[in-house]
C-alpha cells in the first residue's frame, strides 16, 4: 500500500504534496484516508494548531531520526540488513545477493 501510494502522490502531486494531493491518493487507491489521518495526528505531542512550535515532537519521525543516527542510513535509498547498513549498489540483483549472503 505504502509504495502504490507515494508512487501516485510522486506523479500526481510533484513538488506540492499536501493534504487535498494525499486525499485524492487515498480515494483512487481505496485506502481510508480518515485512519491515515488519525495516525498523523496520533504521531505528534500537540494539538494541530501546535505542530510547527518548536517544543512540539513527532513519534514517527524521532524513531527515523533515531534510527538514522544508529545505521547512518541518512542517504536515499538505503537498506539496513541485520542491524548493519549495506554500502553496495542498490539495485535489485546486488541487495538480493547482500541479503542471501547475510543468511
Amino acid at each position: 500500500m505504502w509504495f502504490n501510494y507515494i508512487s501516485r502522490v510522486h506523479s500526481t502531486c510533484y513538488a506540492t504534496i499536501n493534504e487535498d494531493c494525499s486525499f485524492n491518493a487515498h480515494k483512487r487507491l481505496d485506502l481510508d484516508f480518515d485512519k491515515t489521518q488519525k495516525c498523523v495526528e496520533d504521531s505528534f505531542s500537540q494539538p494541530k494548531e501546535r505542530w510547527a512550535s518548536s517544543t512540539c515532537s513527532n513519534s514517527i519521525i524521532d524513531v527515523e531520526i533515531a534510527y538514522w543516527k544508529e545505521f547512518g542510513t541518512n542517504i536515499y535509498p538505503s537498506v539496513v540488513i541485520n542491524k548493519k547498513t549495506y554500502r553496495g549498489q542498490i539495485e535489485p540483483l546486488s541487495v538480493f545477493n547482500a541479503i542471501c549472503a547475510s543468511f
